[in-house]
């Protein structure tokens, strides 16, 4: 699943935060929903994402 930043020129990259490979989330504070969304999907993977203007790199936690 290849998306483009929202606008490139504002900023350089992005978090986006994945369910079971679904992108459910992005923004720039992942902090505030990530915890939200792990309790809502406990056995689900959950994973993050950042998108840099080079590509995605996804962590799985």
């Amino acid at each position: 699943m290849k998306q483009k930043l929202s606008n490139k020129n504002e900023r350089d990259y992005e978090y986006q935060i994945y369910v079971d490979n679904k992108l459910v989330w992005r923004g720039l504070n992942p902090e505030k929903v990530y915890e939200k969304i792990v309790k809502e999907n406990p056995k689900k993977k959950v994973a993050i994402a950042w998108e840099l203007k080079e590509g995605i790199l996804i962590a799985f936690i």
